[in-house]
């Protein structure tokens, strides 16, 4: 599904991709790969910076498993029973999905070895969501977790991120532009963006936080949904990169701070 804008943008809607006379592309980082849309000149792209994090780095981390088997999105622990992730995530085509199709696996950096399951209660999507914008979503849990070293919730930040600071993205996504999906947690450090040079390159006005790293760097398919840390506080969810893993174009993250009020009028 798309939309024509009278200046002949074309405005792909729910997760596909968003198209400007430019040729730019929004690229939903979950659904890149199942559209096969990632360049082939970035095939050496290191997304996540390549290095993987020690047990008990990121307790916040959680992975979503569909059906409970295969990585659709990484996620981050907000309560013991809450998860926040992005919008698009829990989408199966124009629908929201079942919550007995999602699993959270939190308490491990190996996908494939150790950390706890839980099966999802409820999906809510925010209500706006849609063309890029409000792609955010909460998942309450049908047993809390028992919090401890590996596993614990992280803080929501509430305010907006300096110019220049250093914000920690960390995902199981592709370690290249349709590379292989790693076995062990990656992470990397990327630089917040001003929000007009965000607005800019973007042209979403509101509650979205534009991360940039070096060209080969940065989120790929996988990553959608996981965190963007500042100061130990959650202040991002990613959405989307646009062009192509590793461009030099920056990533799109939800804004945390901008969606604060909204999470707390859904979880208390």
């Amino acid at each position: 599904m798309f939309v024509q804008s009278k200046s002949g943008s074309t405005f792909f809607l729910l997760g596909l991709s968003l198209v400007y006379a430019s040729g730019t592309q929004f690229i939903p980082l979950e659904q890149a790969r199942r559209l096969s849309l990632l360049s082939s000149s970035a095939s050496e792209t290191r997304i996540v910076g390549g290095s993987a994090a020690d047990a008990n780095q990121f307790p916040f981390q959680v992975a979503l498993l569909r059906y409970g088997i295969s990585l659709s999105c990484g996620g981050s622990l907000i309560a013991n029973q809450w998860v926040l992730t992005a919008a698009h995530c829990v989408y199966s085509g124009n629908q929201v999905a079942s919550p007995f199709s999602i699993t959270v696996l939190a308490g491990t950096v190996n996908l494939g070895q150790g950390g706890v399951r839980r099966q999802v209660q409820r999906i809510i999507p925010h209500e706006n969501y849609g063309n890029f914008r409000n792609d955010i979503a909460l998942l309450r849990l049908t047993r809390p977790y028992q919090l401890g070293r590996a596993i614990q919730p992280i803080a929501l930040g509430r305010s907006d991120v300096p110019t220049g600071g250093t914000v920690t993205i960390s995902g199981w996504g592709r370690l290249y532009s349709n590379g292989p999906l790693p076995a062990l947690l990656q992470y990397n450090r990327v630089v917040a963006m001003s929000a007009r040079e965000c607005v800019s390159q973007t042209g979403i006005r509101s509650g979205l936080l534009c991360l940039r790293s070096p060209a080969n760097n940065g989120a790929c398919n996988g990553d959608s949904g996981g965190p963007a840390v500042y100061n130990d506080q959650l202040v991002g969810v990613a959405n989307f990169v646009i062009n192509y893993c590793g461009s030099s174009a920056p990533d799109g993250y939800a804004k945390v701070s901008d969606f604060v009020q909204w999470i707390q009028s859904k979880i208390n």
